[in-house]
């Protein structure tokens, strides 16, 4: 059983990736590297979509997302 299961199916690339990065954390950590990090970059576009005090930082990599001072203070509620 995966421990993305609880995930709401509105979620689903993200839960996908997530279920990626854990069945390949044994076999292929690389790969689960990868995938945890494309999951990552999933819920920051989710959270600066579904935020609506939060600004999309004009660049707009993982990095900048999660450096970005209004992520700090995120008061998104809610995953669906």
């Amino acid at each position: 059983m995966s421990n993305f299961a609880f995930m709401p199916s509105s979620l689903r690339v993200i839960t996908d990736s997530a279920r990626e990065a854990e069945g390949h954390i044994r076999g292929d950590p690389h790969a689960s590297c990868f995938h945890a990090r494309f999951a990552l970059e999933a819920i920051a576009h989710w959270l600066y979509r579904h935020d609506t005090k939060l600004q999309l930082p004009y660049d707009q990599s993982l990095g900048a997302f999660l450096h970005d001072p209004g992520l700090q203070g995120s008061t998104c509620k809610g995953w669906g």
